[in-house]
């Protein structure tokens, strides 16, 4: 059965795009088929972030009816598999998001885990995924805006029955003006799944087109996405 898990925050900038790369990638190598869905039909950043600047196929053209599901799933050479949205602004404007249910249709029973990069705010767009999801992981920055607006964007998961296992602490630095780990789940009041450092070999990663995970994997964030895939797939927390 396929498990279809929204990344989301209340805010831009938190790091969903990063994150869903790497932990994909993770659960990837732990041997669970996973796809990545760009779902942000306004600011898509992931085909970007892998070095595509024009996909051949995208969610739009899925949507559209142009293309197949076969055709819009791409493979990138670290093993990643994923599912882009258009950077076109005509695209944005023609965009249904109310239709964005066949995608997750079609994807059932293809892959172990889809992990849906979803839009920030709390939008219309966001609804229609969290509708078609089953759970949803915080991403959250150390900062209290950051926290305060993944308050927000946690009602709006558990309004559309989406449980919520915990949170990602992400671009942590240990630094006097963050709040700590410990404060961050104090304030969110459920589960610290992973404490991604602001690491460098992300920025390096970013820069080469791949997933840090994949070309850095012994770096601390990449021990975290590991710790987070381990924990998804219910194995043991190394």
């Amino acid at each position: 059965m396929t498990r279809f898990i929204a990344l989301i925050s209340g805010k831009g900038g938190t790091g969903k795009t990063t994150t869903s790369i790497n932990l994909a990638h993770a659960l990837t190598k732990l041997g669970k088929k996973t796809i990545v869905l760009d779902a942000n039909f306004a600011t898509p950043n992931l085909a970007s972030h892998l070095g595509i600047t024009s996909p051949s196929a995208t969610l739009n053209e899925f949507l559209k009816k142009k293309k197949s599901l076969q055709e819009t799933i791409h493979l990138h050479h670290s093993g990643l598999n994923f599912v882009p949205a258009s950077i076109s602004y005509q695209d944005f404007k023609k965009a249904q998001p109310d239709k964005i249910t066949e995608i997750f249709e079609h994807l059932k029973g293809f892959a172990d885990f889809v992990l849906v990069d979803c839009p920030a705010g709390l939008g219309y767009e966001l609804v229609q995924i969290l509708k078609n999801t089953d759970e949803a992981l915080i991403i959250a920055n150390p900062h209290l805006s950051s926290l305060v607006d993944a308050l927000k964007s946690m009602e709006l998961a558990q309004e559309n029955s989406n449980p919520l296992p915990g949170f990602i602490l992400n671009m942590t630095n240990k630094g006097k003006h963050e709040l700590t780990p410990e404060e961050a789940e104090q304030t969110l009041n459920i589960p610290l799944l992973a404490n991604i450092p602001l690491d460098k070999k992300i920025k390096k990663a970013l820069h080469k087109h791949a997933p840090s995970h994949y070309l850095y994997p012994k770096s601390k964030s990449s021990k975290q996405y590991l710790k987070l895939a381990e924990y998804l797939i219910n194995e043991k927390i190394k």
